[in-house]
């Protein structure tokens, strides 16, 4: 279903086209979720899940600089990586698509997250800042060059993946 709502939209895709896909009775789909509405909720507790665990994996023993780059990369890395997951967090996982409710309630999955951005604060390495607006700005910076990529608006290198790491450090580190 991820593939379809993202490609032709969510009132676009009827559930047979998506029983179809998945090669099972239309019955079947509503054996386990009572609407399409569900499937979307579930799909978005899954990626923030996934993100949540992927965001904060194999941060190195370092500075803090080079941990949040890590953070960074492993955003950017992961949704490169999976772009129709990325697709359906900018298009789909939206209100009133997603519901406030349902969106405060998966921030249980980025816990590690907010307390990575909370020492940073704390620390002296990151603005003094609403916690929010620090996450939400890093993260703008390295979707901006998703993005672009996305469009085919620029070649994805080293020094690219590089310079957003740089912009996203000076977005948010206090100067």
């Amino acid at each position: 279903m991820l593939e379809l709502v993202v490609k032709q939209g969510v009132y676009a895709t009827p559930m047979s086209q998506v029983a179809k896909e998945a090669n099972v009775a239309v019955g079947t789909i509503y054996h386990y979720f009572n609407n399409k509405q569900e499937i979307l909720e579930e799909i978005y507790k899954m990626i923030n899940q996934d993100f949540g665990v992927v965001l904060m994996a194999n941060l190195p023993d370092d500075e803090y600089r080079k941990q949040f780059e890590t953070v960074c990369l492993n955003f950017f890395n992961y949704y490169v990586g999976n772009p129709l997951a990325f697709k359906f967090m900018e298009f789909v996982a939206v209100p009133p698509l997603i519901s406030l409710e349902l969106s405060e309630s998966v921030r249980e999955y980025i816990t590690d997250v907010k307390d990575f951005f909370l020492k940073g604060i704390e620390e002296g390495y990151l603005k003094d800042a609403q916690l929010r607006h620090l996450m939400l700005t890093t993260a703008g910076c390295i979707t901006s060059t998703i993005k672009l990529k996305e469009k085919n608006a620029i070649e994805i290198t080293n020094d690219v993946i590089n310079q957003t790491m740089e912009m996203a450090w000076d977005c948010v580190r206090k100067h």
